[in-house]
Parts: C-alpha cells; sequence; structure tokens
C-alpha cells in the first residue's frame, strides 16, 4: 500500500512539472517583443524584420515619431509617455538624447546606431565603435609610417577629437582643415592648394561622403592622389568604396580604416548613403535575437525589460561589423578595424588594428604593403584635359591674326603653343591655354604670396605653365620645374643708332686740325716759292717764270695732281716743288683710302658698347619688366656694376621698370632707352625689326621649364618627354621655325660684306664745291668783263681828248 502511493505521489509530481513547462512554454509563446523603431530607420528595419519574428518570438515593430515638440523636455516626456502606452521594450535607430533619457529612466534597451554623445548611461549602447578607438589606430598607423606631418579633413566634431588625440604625439605636425557640412570646390581647392604650398603629403579624412567626393575629385584636378601624396579615409562602413574605384587610371595612394571588408560586404547594387546604417540594423536584429533565444520567465513588460538588459551586459558573437560586445558603459570593445590600401588598379587588404590586445602584442598588425610586381603607372593626366597657363610673348606665344574668329587653342601660335602641342600628343592628355590674368611671370610679394603664373599654378588654377618662365632658387622652392627645353641668357636691347647726314662727309677722312694744316701749308709754300724764284733771278735781271699769282695756282695744281704753264726754273725753287710733291702724294693717298672706308663701310658708333657701359652713365634709362625673373636677378645680385644699375632702376628712376615686355620695346623704339630681357626673345625682336639690336655680352644664364604645382606627380613625366623631344631634335626645329635667319645687318660686326652704295647724300658736298666753283668762275668772268669794258670806255674817252687837243692845236 506504501509503494503504490509513492508511486501516485511521483506521478502527481511529474504531472504537475509538466503542467508547469507547458504553462511556461504557453505564457513564452503568448510573449511579444515590442521594438520601437526610429523613423529615419523605419525604411531600413522593415525589410530585415519582413517575418516579424526573432525565431520563434513574434515582434511588433512601432514607428516611434514623436512629431514637433516644443522643447527637449516636452520631448521627453513625450517620449516616456509613449514607451509606457505600447510597452515598449527596446529602441532602435540612430541616437537622440531626450530618448536615450527616457529609456534610461524606464531601463529600456536603446541600440544607437550613432555616436552616443552622452558620458554615463546604463540601458543605451553604442553599435558603431567609439571614435577613440579608430583615432587611436590612425596614430598607430601614423607612428608605424613615421609621419612628421599631417593634414586632416573634417566637417563636424570627429574631426576634432582625431585631432586632439593626434596631439598627445608631441613630435607630429598637424595642420586641420575645416570643411563645410556641404562645401563647394572652391572651399576644397583653396584648402589643398594651401597644404600644397607649406609642402603637406599625408591626410586624414574625417568627412561625410559627398564632401569626400569632392576633396577626391579636386585633388584628382590638382595631380595630389598619387605618390608622394598619402591618404587615409575613415570609412566605417565601407561608404566610400564606389568614390574610390572612380580612379582606375591613377595610382592613388590611398588607405581606408573600416570595420567591414572593403568592397566586399556591401553588394555593389547597394551603394547608397544607409548602406552602413543596414549593416548595423542587421546586427541590432541580431542582438535582439542573441537576448531572446533563452526564454524569459516572466513575460511583464518591466521583466522583459529588465531581463533585455541583463542579457546585453554579457552578449557576445560575430555580428556583420565584427565581433559585437559591449562593456559596462555600453560601448564596443574587442571589436577590429580592417586597413585596406587601394592603388586605383588593385586593392590589398594590409593589416589590422586591434582594440584589446595581451600585453606583449601590438595593437596594430600591418603585413607588407602593396607589391604587385613590375606594374606600369600610367601617366595621371591621361585622359584629362590639363589647364596650361602662359603669357603673351613673342615668339612664344602670340594671336594668331585672326585670333577673333578662332577658338580655343586654335588662337593661339608661338614656339611654347608648339612645345605644349608636342608633349600633350606623346603623353596623350588634353589641355587647354589660356593667360595669366594680371600679365605677370610671377614674383614673390611682401606678404609672401605670389603673382602671376607662378600664383596661378600655386592657386590651383593652372596643371602647368608653359612659358619662357626662368627656373631660379626662388621660384624652385615655390614650385616645381621639368628640365629645362631652352637656355637663355640676359643681354640689352637697343634702337640703332641712326648715323649724322652731312653734306659735306667727304671732309670727314681728316680731322680739321689736317684741313687747316694743309690749307696753312700751301699758302706757305706758295709765298716762299714766290721768294725763291724772285731772288734766283735777280742777277740775270729777268722776270721771274712765277709770278706770284701763278705761284699760287702752281702749288694748288700740284696738290690736285694737275699742271700748270709756268714751272719754277731755279735750282731752289724745284727742291721745295719736290718736297711739295712728295707732301701732296702722301696726303691724297691717306685721304683717298679713308674716303674708301668712310663712305662704303656701314659702321654705327653706338653708345654703349657693353653692358658695363650702361652703368658708368646716366644719359641712356635702363631698365626690364617688374615680378619678372631678370628683375629678381638684379635685385639679388652681389655683382658690383649689376647692384648699381639695380639701385638706379628701383630707387633713382623708378619709372624705368615696365610692366610688360611689349611696354619695354615701346619705350626702346620712342625713348633713349635700354631694355634688358631674355636673349630669346631680344634675338626675335631684332629678326622683326632691324630697327632693333642687341648690345652683349650676354650674361646669367638659365634654363626654361615647364612649372607644375609642388609635388606634382607627373613632372618627371613631362621631364622625360622634353628629354625625348630634344633627342629626335624636334626641339630643334621648333627653335629654327620661330627663330629664324637674321637679314639684318650686324652693327657690332662692321665689314666689307655689310657695305652700301654710295649715295647723294654721301657725296653732295662734291657738287656742292662744283657748283660753288662754277657761280665764283662765273662771277670773276662778269666782273673782268665789266672791268675790261669800264677800262676800255676810259680809254676811249682819253684818247677822244687827245685827238681834240691836237686838233685844237693843229687849229
Amino acid at each position: 500500500m506504501k509503494s503504490m502511493a509513492d508511486n501516485g505521489y511521483g506521478e502527481m509530481v511529474f504531472v504537475l512539472l509538466l503542467m508547469g513547462v507547458l504553462t511556461t512554454r504557453a505564457a513564452q509563446n503568448n510573449f511579444e517583443l515590442n521594438v520601437a523603431v526610429l523613423p529615419q530607420w523605419k525604411d531600413i528595419i522593415n525589410p530585415i524584420m519582413a517575418s516579424k519574428h526573432l525565431g520563434s518570438v513574434p515582434v511588433n515593430l512601432n514607428t516611434f515619431d514623436l512629431g514637433k515638440t516644443r522643447s527637449e523636455y516636452d520631448k521627453v516626456k513625450k517620449a516616456i509617455q509613449n514607451l509606457k502606452d505600447h510597452n515598449i521594450h527596446a529602441v532602435v535607430g540612430p541616437f537622440d538624447v531626450p530618448i536615450s533619457l527616457a529609456t534610461e529612466s524606464l531601463n529600456i534597451t536603446y541600440l544607437a546606431a550613432s555616436e552616443v554623445k552622452t558620458r554615463f548611461t546604463n540601458s543605451t549602447f553604442q553599435m558603431i565603435p567609439r571614435l577613440n578607438d579608430f583615432s587611436q589606430a590612425l596614430l598607430d598607423m601614423v607612428k608605424r609610417y613615421g609621419w612628421s606631418e599631417v593634414s586632416i579633413f573634417f566637417d563636424d566634431s570627429k574631426g576634432i577629437s582625431v585631432v586632439e588625440k593626434l596631439l598627445t604625439d608631441h613630435e607630429l605636425l598637424i595642420k586641420s582643415w575645416r570643411l563645410n557640412h556641404n562645401s563647394d570646390e572652391k572651399q576644397v581647392r583653396d584648402h589643398l592648394v594651401h597644404m600644397r604650398r607649406i609642402f603637406m603629403q599625408r591626410s586624414i579624412v574625417f568627412c561625410q561622403k559627398g564632401n569626400v567626393e569632392i576633396l577626391l575629385e579636386t585633388a584628382r584636378s590638382l595631380a595630389m592622389l598619387s605618390t608622394p601624396y598619402e591618404w587615409f579615409f575613415y570609412d566605417p562602413g565601407d561608404e566610400l568604396a564606389d568614390i574610390m574605384n572612380n580612379f582606375p587610371d591613377i595610382h592613388v595612394n590611398f588607405t581606408v580604416f573600416t570595420m567591414m571588408p572593403f568592397n566586399s560586404t556591401v553588394p555593389s547594387e547597394q551603394y547608397f548613403r544607409d548602406s552602413f546604417n543596414k549593416t548595423l540594423a542587421r546586427d541590432s536584429v541580431a542582438i535582439l535575437q542573441e537576448c531572446v533565444i533563452q526564454p524569459i520567465e516572466k513575460n511583464s513588460t518591466e521583466s522583459v525589460r529588465n531581463s533585455l538588459l541583463e542579457r546585453m551586459q554579457s552578449i557576445e558573437f560575430k555580428g556583420k561589423s565584427g565581433s559585437i560586445q559591449f562593456d559596462e558603459s555600453g560601448k564596443r570593445v574587442n571589436l577590429s578595424i580592417l586597413l585596406t590600401e587601394i592603388s586605383g588598379y588593385a586593392t590589398q587588404q594590409i593589416g589590422m588594428w586591434y582594440s584589446n590586445v595581451s600585453l606583449f602584442d601590438n595593437r596594430l598588425q600591418i603585413s607588407k604593403r602593396f607589391g604587385f610586381g613590375n606594374i606600369s603607372h600610367p601617366f595621371p593626366l591621361v585622359g584629362r584635359t590639363a589647364r596650361v597657363v602662359t603669357i603673351l610673348e613673342k615668339p612664344f606665344c602670340m594671336y594668331k591674326r585672326d585670333h577673333k574668329v578662332r577658338k580655343g587653342n586654335d588662337r593661339f601660335e608661338g614656339f611654347a603653343v608648339d612645345l605644349i602641342h608636342e608633349v600633350a600628343t606623346m603623353l596623350k592628355f588634353d589641355y587647354e591655354i589660356y593667360l595669366v590674368h594680371d600679365g605677370n611671370f610671377g614674383s614673390k610679394m611682401p606678404d609672401g604670396s605670389w603673382n602671376g603664373m607662378i600664383g596661378e599654378l600655386l592657386q590651383g588654377n593652372a596643371t602647368m605653365s608653359v612659358a619662357p618662365l626662368s627656373i631660379n632658387s626662388e621660384r624652385e622652392a615655390a614650385v616645381d620645374f621639368t628640365k629645362p627645353f631652352m637656355t637663355r641668357y640676359i643681354s640689352v636691347l637697343m634702337k640703332v643708332p641712326r648715323s649724322e647726314t652731312s653734306y659735306f662727309e667727304f671732309l670727314n677722312p681728316l680731322h680739321p686740325t689736317v684741313w687747316f694744316c694743309t690749307l696753312g701749308a700751301f699758302v706757305f709754300v706758295s709765298i716762299v716759292l714766290y721768294i725763291l724764284e724772285r731772288i734766283g733771278t735777280l742777277d740775270r735781271k729777268e722776270c721771274p717764270s712765277i709770278s706770284f699769282k701763278e705761284s699760287f695756282w702752281f702749288v694748288f695744281g700740284s696738290l690736285l695732281q694737275g699742271s700748270t704753264d709756268s714751272s719754277p726754273s731755279t735750282l731752289p725753287g724745284r727742291i721745295l716743288t719736290s718736297s711739295w710733291w712728295f707732301f701732296a702724294l702722301i696726303l691724297i693717298s691717306s685721304y683717298t683710302a679713308n674716303l674708301a672706308a668712310f663712305l662704303t663701310v656701314k659702321k654705327i658708333n653706338t653708345p654703349i658698347k657693353t653692358v658695363t657701359d650702361l652703368a658708368s652713365q646716366t644719359k641712356i634709362k635702363y631698365g626690364t619688366v617688374q615680378s619678372s625673373g631678370i628683375m629678381s636677378f638684379f635685385k639679388n645680385t652681389d655683382i658690383e656694376h649689376f647692384s648699381k644699375m639695380w639701385a638706379q632702376m628701383s630707387e633713382i628712376e623708378p619709372s624705368s621698370m615696365v610692366k610688360s615686355t611689349e611696354e619695354g620695346f615701346k619705350k626702346v623704339k620712342e625713348e633713349l632707352y635700354a631694355f634688358f630681357w631674355d636673349t630669346t626673345v631680344n634675338k626675335y625682336k631684332t629678326i622683326e625689326n632691324c630697327d632693333f639690336m642687341e648690345v652683349g655680352p650676354p650674361f646669367d644664364p638659365k634654363g626654361f621649364g615647364i612649372g607644375v604645382p609642388p609635388g606634382a606627380t607627373y613632372r618627371e613625366e613631362l621631364s622625360m618627354a622634353i628629354l625625348k623631344l630634344s633627342d629626335i631634335g624636334r626641339l630643334h626645329e621648333l627653335e629654327n621655325r620661330w627663330w629664324g635667319r637674321r637679314n639684318c645687318p650686324d652693327h657690332g660686326k662692321p665689314s666689307t660684306d655689310e657695305t652700301s652704295e654710295l649715295q647723294i647724300d654721301n657725296v653732295a658736298g662734291v657738287f656742292f664745291i662744283l657748283v660753288g666753283g662754277v657761280a665764283v668762275a662765273a662771277v670773276v668772268c662778269l666782273g673782268e668783263y665789266f672791268a675790261k669794258q669800264i677800262s676800255n670806255s676810259v680809254k676811249k674817252e682819253k684818247h677822244a681828248r687827245v685827238t681834240d687837243k691836237e686838233r685844237e692845236s693843229f687849229l
């Protein structure tokens, strides 16, 4: 009986236990999880929770829309009431402070998909990693690569947190650039140009996707994506993959810090701004499922809330965004950050960063960087349109005669235009030529900025400059230059002096003193000859063969190699005559030789023979173009006479400095002015206009190079193109095309090859003397005629008087 009683008691206990289990199962089957979803996540959660179940637990999704409230306090009150009315067990969505305060007061689990901005939380869990973890990963990476300086681009408060973290490394130089929430290209370009100007080549980007896209496109136009530039990107959700894949033709240098494998976790068709949110939404649903996979004993609202909160503290599993585990403050721990390196044509995961490691392990685990073998990196400008800045300077760049009816690059011609065409054809890129807006070559301003073409390069307006831009130390420190495509010197351009026309140019072979001495000798010899002849004939009591008048005529005729009727008859007179003949022979021969040189050889006596002659005079003004390399030479030189000339140009006569070469050429043509400029341009000007001449010797040799922004990755390719053009002789052909053969005489080298025919201006004086001789002879003839007529009439009157007297005396 006792045994039967014991068996009955055991069966009763079993039945009761079974009924309890069934009751519990029934109660659990009646349990429904109420989840509030913030409106921003409604369209993200609904597709994931389409089954409305988490395992065997049904789920009731409620859109947690509070509408408009008058204040934050009203929003908190409304949120608490809403959570109570709907018996909410968990909240999912972006972090919101009033909602967090409401959930904290009710012990409701809040899975925040964005950064939690309140410090002390109990039921709020941040789904994304702490920003401090990414900041530490970036700092560890910077130290690993040995960077000494870095730029940071950011558009919200996250960037400030990163800057604060990096500042803990006191040896690191940091430059931060704040972008607007919706930044424009101008702001980004200004920051990038400034960054390039101060030679910052490493950057960290903490920006929204839209700003990242603008930043990279602008950096591409400035050729700042490739080596030596390096870029780190904060991209926890792999949202930038589509932007990174836009540069397959460029050897970019990107490293992306993500929580998911780059370009693999999110399908390609889902590339839009909510891709990471979808991943976090899946992980949030997975967390709730992990929390309810074990039965909850009591299904009251408060019990479910407390059970979820307790299980959240100990949850640990592998989710879509990596390891999911929370600390006591609701922040994710024990996570890993993937480091992916992108090079345009290839992508490789180079390492991992772990938040929790053992004492002797490194958080940053880096494999060997890119090693893709022998890969030829494409030229960064291939397929792009480069902006080429230049300046109007003959023969480098000139407008065509019909440029007004032409468009684009077809408006220009010249050596520089041909050069960029050859280079662009060789390297397969397009180009757009434009003129520098201020007309300057480029010099440093007092405030440290640059004008002219150098300024265009530094401001990012131009991809390169192709012009007669000389390479000097100051410019080389600001921008980069290719190998020189031409060597230039400095010379002086002056106007050819006009020789003064003289009708009596035939008198020039002899100095006026010689002419006066010759005249004196003529008179003296004529008088002495008459005296000698007169004395020699006294003992013969006869008249000398040469009278006083004939003595002058004989000496003059002998001088001009003429003959006379009379000649000396005495021995002293003949000895004097022989000496005069020898004197006349030497004098006439010397005169004839010098006259031939004076009248046939075209020799210009320039007032300035060399450059140094300018420094020792003040009559001729001289100068050069402002803000040019030549001005920099004079300004910085230590050579004495050049320093003296700079003081004359800049201080004593500042008006001698011109704003452009055209103004300088105009001053040379219209004034007494000497213009210092490149020999290449001066030579072309003397070919174009024979009124100009160069004065040497040339000095200060420098090269003309293609200017590119500092750190431009395409400089070496441009240099190689120039060297190839030189090797095949193409540069020489272009030089011959624009600096053809000079047809003007070289005024500095007189020779028989540069003689000219005698013009009437050169010998007009001879005709004047001939005409004068004829006139004097005619006057003398008329004088003699009238004198004879008067003499005859007087004789007739005397004869008539004598006849009358004789007749009277006869009568």
